[in-house]
C-alpha cells in the first residue's frame, strides 16, 4: 500500500465499489500481476459451467450427503453431458475445479459441492491477497469482488458490513481497522486447531473420548495439511507438535501443556456411545431378521474377541481373567489349567462395547441365545462361558522385597483404560524392551502381519519408557512404527551408525528430556521425572557386543537402566561377559529369581539332533 487515503480513487485502491462489476472489469487499472485474474475471470471453462448446473438439479441434490457433497464417480457415470465435457476423465474434472471459485472440491474422498456466497468471497479475497505483494490492503479494495456483489443484491448489510462478517469466520485473513491482512502463523494455527474441535470428526472424537488429551504429535500426523503445515516425518512430528502448542497458549476454548505436548477441550465433552452406528442399525432391522443378524454378528465378535492374541492385547479381558481366575501358584503366567476353571457372565462381557450393543439387539429374541453355543475359543453352559482354546495369559510378578500395595497400585496403572487412568504411583518407573530387528527385515506377508501385532504389544499397556533395539526411525517401516507412538503421545530418540539401530520413546505426560548421547551401537537418553526435578535417569539401550566400547554411556550417573540385546554374546545368563554390564543387577533375576528363556532362530543348518 501506497500510504495514501483509503478514500483516493486510483491504483492503490486497486477499483471503485461505485462502478457495476462490467464497468471494473473493463475500465479499472489494476496492479501488475492482477490482469491475468481479471482476464481469466470473465470467461468461465466449460466444464465447470457445466457442473455447475447439474450440481443445481434435484436428482443431484437429493443424492448429496449431510455436508452437501455428492460423489464425482457418481457424476461422471450418471451425467453425460459432465462425462462428456471432460472426456470421462475425473482428474481433467479436478484440475478445472481447482481453478474456480465457485466449486467445492474434497480430494482426498472425491467428491464436490457448490460453495456458499461467503465461501466464494473468502476464496475471492485470499485470491487477491495472493496477487498483491502488500500484505496489508485496504477493504475498499475488495469491494468490487464478484460474489460480494452477489451477497448484496439479498442482505440488507452493505458492502462493508458483508466483508467484515465474512472474514472474522476465516483462520488466515484478519481486518484491522480499515484494512485486511494476513493472520499472524500462531494466531492462524491456534484458530484451525480450536475449529478442529469445534467440529470433531469421528477420529478425533474417539481419540478425546479416551482420556480426554489429545497428544499435539497425533492432531500434526492427521490433520497436517488442514492446518498448514508441512509434515513429512517422525522427527518433524515433534517440532510441528511444539509449534502448535506455542500458538494455543492463549486459547481460550483449549487447554495445552506444553510439556507433554497434550491438548484438552476446557470443558471435557460428554462421553458418547461407544459405537453410535448401532442405534441406526437398530432403527434399520426388525423381528426376526434383525434378530438373525445380531446373532451372527455376535458370535464373530466372540470369536474375535476370545481368539488367543486379541485375548491376551485386550486390557479390559486381561483385568477380567485377573478377577475371575485363581491367583498362578508359581511366579508366571497363569497356566492353561488355571484358566479352564475361569467362568464368564453375559453381564461381564457387556463392558466390551460392540457386544453390548449385539446384545441389546437380541433383548426381543429369546432364541438369540442358542444359536451361539458353538464357538471357536469358548463353551456355554447355562449362560456361563469357558475357554475351549488352550493357552496361557501372562501375569504380574512383583519381586518379594517391594511391598504389595506399590506392585497393586503399579498393575492398576498399567492395566487400567484411559479413561479410567490415573496418576502413575511416584516413584515407579514402567519399562518396556523389545528386539525389533529380525522384524524390520522381513518383507514377507507374515512378516508384515507380525510387525502389526508389535504395535499391539507395545501399545496395550501405558508404558513409561519403551526401548527398541533394532528399528531405524528414519527407515520407511520403522518410521510407520516410530510415527504411531509419537502419535500416542511418546517422546522419540533415535540413532543408527554402523548398521545398529536403537530407538527410546518416553512418555510425555510423565518424563522431560535432559539430553541424549549416541555411540557407534548404543543410544542413551537422561529422563527426569516431572513429579520430581531433582533427579534423573539414564536408559540405554543397546545391542550388546563384546567388542565395542560403550561404558562412557554407563559411568558418571547415579540411575542407570539398561535395555538391551543379548542374542549375538549368547543370551541373557552371557551378560556376565560383558564388560558394560558387569555390576548391574538384572531385573528378571530380582524378581524370579532366574533368566527368562526365550525362543532364538537355530543357525542355518543346525538341526535339534546337533543340539543334543
Amino acid at each position: 500500500y501506497s500510504g495514501r487515503s483509503a478514500n483516493e480513487g486510483y491504483k492503490s485502491s486497486w477499483w471503485s465499489s461505485s462502478k457495476s462489476v462490467s464497468a471494473w472489469e473493463e475500465s479499472v487499472e489494476a496492479p501488475p500481476g492482477l490482469a491475468r485474474q481479471i482476464t481469466t475471470g470473465k470467461t468461465v471453462d466449460p466444464v465447470v459451467k457445466c457442473l455447475t448446473q447439474i450440481l443445481q438439479e434435484k436428482d443431484v441434490q437429493a443424492k448429496m450427503d449431510a455436508e452437501g457433497y455428492v460423489s464425482i464417480q457418481w457424476l461422471l457415470k450418471v451425467k453425460s453431458a459432465l462425462s462428456w465435457e471432460c472426456g470421462g476423465n475425473a482428474k481433467s474434472l479436478v484440475s478445472a475445479i481447482e481453478s474456480q471459485v465457485g466449486i467445492q472440491l474434497d480430494e482426498a474422498h472425491r467428491r464436490v459441492r457448490l460453495r456458499s456466497c461467503c465461501e466464494q468471497l473468502l476464496v475471492e479475497a485470499k485470491r487477491l491477497m495472493q496477487q498483491l505483494p502488500f500484505g496489508v490492503v485496504p477493504l475498499s479494495s475488495f469491494f468490487g469482488l464478484p460474489s460480494l456483489s452477489q451477497m448484496q443484491k439479498c442482505s440488507e448489510l452493505d458492502a462493508e458490513g458483508l466483508l467484515r462478517k465474512a472474514l472474522t469466520r476465516d483462520s488466515e485473513l484478519v481486518i484491522q481497522g480499515a484494512f485486511v491482512a494476513w493472520q499472524p502463523r500462531a494466531e492462524k494455527l491456534r484458530k484451525s486447531v480450536e475449529q478442529l474441535f469445534l467440529e470433531q470428526d469421528s477420529q478425533l472424537h474417539s481419540k478425546i473420548q479416551q482420556s480426554g488429551d489429545v497428544p499435539l504429535t497425533w492432531i500434526v500426523g492427521r490433520y497436517a495439511e488442514k492446518l498448514g503445515l508441512a509434515h513429512s516425518n517422525v522427527r518433524t512430528s515433534e517440532a510441528l507438535a511444539e509449534a502448535v502448542a506455542g500458538a494455543l497458549q492463549d486459547s481460550q476454548v483449549l487447554r495445552v501443556d506444553r510439556h507433554r505436548l497434550t491438548v484438552r477441550k476446557c470443558r471435557s465433552p460428554e462421553r458418547a456411545p461407544e459405537d453410535p452406528r448401532s442405534g441406526e442399525t437398530d432403527r434399520q432391522e426388525g423381528g426376526e431378521r434383525r434378530g438373525g443378524r445380531a446373532a451372527s454378528q455376535l458370535r464373530q465378535l466372540l470369536d474375535f474377541y476370545f481368539e488367543p492374541f486379541t485375548l491376551q492385547h485386550n486390557r479390559y479381558l486381561l483385568d477380567l481373567i485377573l478377577k475371575r481366575a485363581d491367583a498362578p501358584q508359581d511366579k508366571g503366567p497363569w497356566r492353561v489349567e488355571a484358566l479352564q476353571n475361569c467362568r464368564f457372565t453375559w453381564e461381564d462381557l457387556q463392558g466390551l462395547g460392540r457386544i453390548q450393543s449385539a446384545l441389546t439387539k437380541l433383548q426381543s429374541r429369546p432364541d438369540g441365545m442358542v444359536e451361539l453355543r458353538d464357538l471357536k475359543h469358548l463353551s456355554c453352559d447355562d449362560g456361563q462361558f469357558h475357554l475351549r482354546t488352550k493357552l496361557e495369559v501372562r501375569n504380574f510378578v512383583h519381586a518379594e522385597n517391594v511391598s504389595k500395595d506399590v506392585a497393586g497400585a503399579a498393575v492398576r496403572y498399567l492395566t487400567a483404560s484411559r479413561e479410567q487412568q490415573q496418576e502413575a504411583p511416584k516413584g515407579v518407573v514402567n519399562v518396556m524392551s523389545y528386539a525389533v530387528a529380525e522384524m524390520m527385515t522381513d518383507q514377507s506377508p507374515a512378516g508384515q502381519q507380525r510387525l502389526a501385532k508389535v504395535k499391539r504389544q507395545i501399545l496395550v499397556y501405558r508404558t513409561d519408557l519403551i526401548c527398541l533395539q533394532g528399528l531405524d526411525a528414519n527407515e520407511k517401516i520403522g518410521a510407520n512404527l516410530a510415527t504411531s507412538l509419537v502419535e500416542e503421545g511418546y517422546g522419540l530418540a533415535s540413532s543408527k551408525v554402523t548398521g545398529e539401530a536403537n530407538c527410546i520413546l518416553w512418555d510425555r505426560r510423565r518424563w522431560d528430556r535432559v539430553r541424549e548421547d549416541v555411540t557407534c551401537d548404543a543410544l542413551a537418553v537422561e529422563l527426569k521425572p516431572y513429579e520430581d526435578p531433582e533427579t534423573s535417569i539414564r536408559v540405554v539401550c543397546w545391542r550388546a557386543n563384546v567388542h565395542n566400547d560403550s561404558s562412557r554411556l554407563f559411568g558418571a550417573h547415579e540411575k542407570v537402566l539398561v535395555c538391551t540385546d543379548l542374542s549375538s554374546v549368547g543370551g541373557a545368563e552371557a551378560a556376565g561377559i560383558v564388560d558394560e554390564l558387569v555390576g548391574l543387577p538384572s531385573v528378571a533375576e530380582e524378581v524370579l529369581g532366574e533368566e527368562v528363556a526365550a525362543h532364538i532362530p537355530a543357525p542355518p543348518g543346525l538341526s535339534l539332533d546337533d543340539c543334543e
